[in-house]
């Protein structure tokens, strides 16, 4: 739950699915409102090869959603991955891992399904001690992201795409916390951006910012879900790395090479 979500147990499939099917692979959006406010996520039947097919809640592209799960529940998130950790670190051999909290140590989330497209979220039991406050705020500021990221992973993205043809757009669209390069051949054009769900963001086509709406080809790089909520700095970095060597509108200092020129206006020149 403190990563991307929770399998729903068998006995209640039925519960969160309405009896309306959900086809083997598919998955549909979700509302998850907690406390007047909404957040998306989504419902997936997960086909698993050699294991029994799942009902899974997500919400791992949702970093609103995570962050408020992690910072009202920080007991729970600090003592699960601190088990995790040490369990990575000293029992290797074993398959999985499972949580060991004490009964005075356990916090009640309630996930209630209100309709096909609703979930109403509540606190159940939640546990404050005089860490909290500074355990929201180390939370907030990803700290507990860095500190309990696996080493093996790749820094910061975790796929990378080559240049696509804007007609493959639609094959890419759900693609989530990704930098996009949107290019324009013809008149030697480069955008860069950001986006939480790149088909919402981005169309095919339409003039995106100063980025005219005939730029033909694209790719982006994945965000790792963890390092999320620095998605709008990574942003930021990517396009005065790029300035700082292709020819630009805000009088960057530049090598100016004017093969392409990069035709962001938004961004701060630090």
């Amino acid at each position: 739950m403190m990563d991307w979500g929770f399998t729903i147990p068998k006995e209640y499939v039925n519960e969160f699915l309405f009896n309306i099917p959900l086809l083997e692979g598919t998955s549909r959006e979700l509302i998850l409102n907690w406390e007047k406010k909404r957040y998306t996520a989504k419902i997936s039947h997960v086909n698993r090869s050699n294991f029994t097919n799942v009902y899974q809640i997500r919400w791992d592209t949702n970093r609103d959603f995570l962050n408020k799960l992690r910072k009202t529940f920080i007991q729970s998130y600090v003592i699960l991955k601190s088990q995790k950790e040490l369990f990575d670190s000293n029992n290797s051999l074993k398959k999985h891992f499972r949580t060991n909290l004490e009964g005075g140590q356990q916090e009640v989330a309630i996930f209630c399904p209100k309709n096909i497209n609703e979930l109403e979220v509540k606190v159940f039991i939640k546990i404050e001690n005089e860490w909290n406050t500074l355990f929201e705020r180390l939370a907030s500021e990803n700290v507990f992201g860095w500190l309990f990221e696996k080493k093996d992973k790749e820094y910061l993205i975790q796929k990378s795409t080559n240049w696509i043809n804007v007609n493959d757009f639609n094959h890419h669209k759900n693609a989530m916390n990704v930098i996009y390069y949107l290019a324009n051949t013809e008149q030697k054009m480069l955008y860069i951006g950001k986006a939480d769900d790149l088909g919402k963001r981005v169309k095919p086509g339409r003039k995106h910012q100063e980025m005219p709406g005939d730029w033909n080809i694209f790719k982006y790089d994945v965000i790792r879900p963890e390092f999320s909520n620095l998605i709008k700095r990574i942003e930021d970095h990517t396009i005065r790395t790029v300035a700082s060597v292709l020819k630009n509108n805000k009088d960057y200092s530049s090598l100016g090479i004017d093969t392409y020129t990069i035709v962001n206006t938004l961004w701060k020149k630090i």
